[in-house]
């Protein structure tokens, strides 16, 4: 008669704990298999960037120096070169003497702001006996501006000024009467031109 093989009371519980074991390693590996890979991957770099290339707006456009809709020119610019009939329209006349117009003259029935046409520095404020007060304005590119029968001046000696900032109010003086006006001059290298060159043009170009 063959013996009868017979476990040792150890055997049963550590054969349930290796199965055990080994089913939770299973279940873990599958659980790691099935989860996506992490991107490590750098989109965005941590380091500061130290070459950079400004970005520069060479755009610079002459404003008008006035800001309002009624706004009109009164006096035109005298050039030698044009027509007598409209050579006749750009005499400023003062009492019993006619004077060539060396700028604009704006009018309007209502009173209006005075702005710098471009950024630039205050260099001058006073009083001329016929245009009343004066505001000069120093601009780069040789460029200077002059704001004429000028009221309420905003600004002072030394002062910068940005394009559009309102400098002062349209104003009278001995002649130019009863009404409001601005008598703008524009001087480029030392020699006063025609304001009409400057106004909406790219300072660069002027």
């Amino acid at each position: 008669m063959k013996k009868r093989l017979v476990l040792k009371p150890f055997v049963v519980p550590m054969l349930y704990t290796i199965l055990i074991v080994l089913t939770i390693m299973i279940a873990v590996k599958l659980t790691y298999k099935e989860k996506p890979k992490e991107d490590t991957t750098l989109y965005v770099s941590e380091e500061p960037i130290l070459e950079t290339t400004p970005v520069v707006n060479d755009e610079v456009y002459v404003l008008n120096p006035y800001s309002g809709d009624d706004i009109k020119i009164k006096i035109n610019y005298y050039n030698e070169n044009d027509s007598n009939e409209t050579q006749e329209g750009s005499i400023i006349k003062y009492e019993s003497t006619y004077l060539q117009n060396s700028g604009l003259t704006y009018e309007s029935d209502n009173r209006f702001n005075v702005v710098a046409i471009i950024d630039g520095e205050v260099t001058k404020i006073y009083s001329n006996e016929m245009l009343g007060n004066v505001i000069e304005v120093t601009h780069d590119n040789g460029i200077k501006s002059i704001y004429q029968t000028v009221s309420n001046i905003k600004v002072s000696e030394g002062q910068i000024v940005h394009a559009g900032d309102v400098i002062a109010e349209s104003g009278t003086s001995k002649i130019f009467e009863n009404g409001n006006y601005l008598y703008f001059e524009v001087i480029k290298d030392g020699s006063l031109i025609d304001p009409n060159r400057v106004i909406g043009q790219n300072i660069n170009n002027i």
